[in-house]
């Protein structure tokens, strides 16, 4: 914890830290932001430049070298997460980084330890776990519905453009045709891009962590997934479905909800809309939707909630823990879909962060 400002650096000047973390930490009072790094110096610089950030650097040991910092925000193609997020640990830095936590159950895990071992907190941009309708799904599944029966959830989206190659621009606020198409960048397709955001909120819904996964996956002529289907079986009881397609283009409406089915009654969740609604046996009916002025969408909460953890002002919304089971949950959903088989998913010894 510090009594001052926290000191943040961002790794990564690119489409999301320019559209999202950057712009919501510089303008931000509980924060300062006090560099940008990315491999391209052009970028960087352009970063710094347009937020008003000090200094900047090709590399984050020469940001950790060029100035004190207290956290780092990680957001850079997917695979490359796992060695910047250690890199931050090892040098005593909190870390926050962009889903997925990392692309490998073990790399997942791994930085849960160093963190734990170091006393850091690490944190991971799962967004809707910000919004006032996620809290109360959390608190309804886990109080209000009995014993967890079974959990469908869907995500539609029109992400083949992007798995595809999308366009060649130079505009940072456009993701470079590798970042999403290539495996060896992004880990993967659909699972790692947008069934993380499914079961990243399952997860910390229940408090539950899954013990085997079988998986379809279709590449649609791509490089990685796009589409995904998954049934899985929860530890300690309880079964669970995940549907997920990148091909909702045109004036196909995408979709994203959970439903949450107990002994006692059912919770269903419109991750988009940042709706929820409560039905119990009892013939009880409880609706949360959005206040007045409330984002369906908080872009701008991750990063500050990020830099009130730092300073003790406020709660781990998206523990590490909870994303590391998600990985490691992709990680069995990969393995599945390659083999043909239920696939176990690594866990570690005890439960998720409650």
């Amino acid at each position: 914890m510090t009594s001052r400002r926290p000191r943040i650096a961002v790794v990564g000047a690119g489409w999301w830290a320019t559209t999202r973390h950057l712009p919501s930490l510089a303008s931000y009072d509980g924060a300062e932001l006090v560099a940008v790094c990315d491999t391209r110096p052009e970028r960087a610089r352009a970063a710094a430049e347009r937020f008003g950030v000090p200094v900047t650097a090709t590399d984050l040991p020469s940001a950790l070298a060029a100035t004190h910092i207290d956290g780092v925000v990680v957001a850079t193609p997917h695979t490359t997460h796992y060695a910047l997020a250690r890199t931050a640990l090892d040098a005593g830095v909190h870390v926050f980084v962009e889903k997925p936590l990392t692309t490998t159950a073990a790399e997942a895990w791994e930085l849960v330890e160093r963190a734990e071992a170091n006393g850091l907190h690490l944190s991971v941009g799962y967004t809707y776990h910000y919004t006032r309708a996620a809290q109360f799904v959390r608190h309804a599944v886990r109080e209000r519905i009995g014993s967890l029966v079974c959990v469908a959830a869907q995500f539609t989206s029109s992400t083949l453009t992007l798995f595809a190659g999308g366009d060649d621009s130079a505009d940072p606020a456009t993701p470079h045709p590798t970042t999403y198409a290539d495996p060896r960048l992004s880990g993967g397709g659909q699972g790692h891009t947008q069934v993380t955001h499914l079961m990243g909120t399952v997860l910390w819904a229940t408090g539950r962590e899954v013990e085997e996964v079988f998986c379809y996956m279709d590449n649609r002529g791509c490089d990685v997934d796009v589409v995904d289907v998954m049934a899985f079986r929860f530890a300690g009881g309880g079964l669970g479905t995940v549907t997920s397609t990148g091909t909702a283009l045109g004036h196909q409406p995408p979709r994203q909800r959970i439903q949450y089915f107990g002994t006692d009654g059912v919770v269903e969740q419109d991750l988009l809309g940042a709706r929820a609604v409560l039905h119990r046996n009892d013939g009880a009916v409880v609706e949360r939707a959005l206040d007045e002025g409330e984002p369906a969408y908080p872009a701008e909460a991750p990063a500050r909630a990020f830099a009130d953890l730092i300073a003790g002002r406020g709660p781990n919304h998206a523990p590490g823990r909870d994303a590391a089971a998600t990985v490691a949950f992709l990680d069995a959903a990969y393995r599945s879909a390659a083999s043909g088989r239920a696939e176990p998913v690594l866990r570690r010894h005890h439960r998720c962060e409650p």
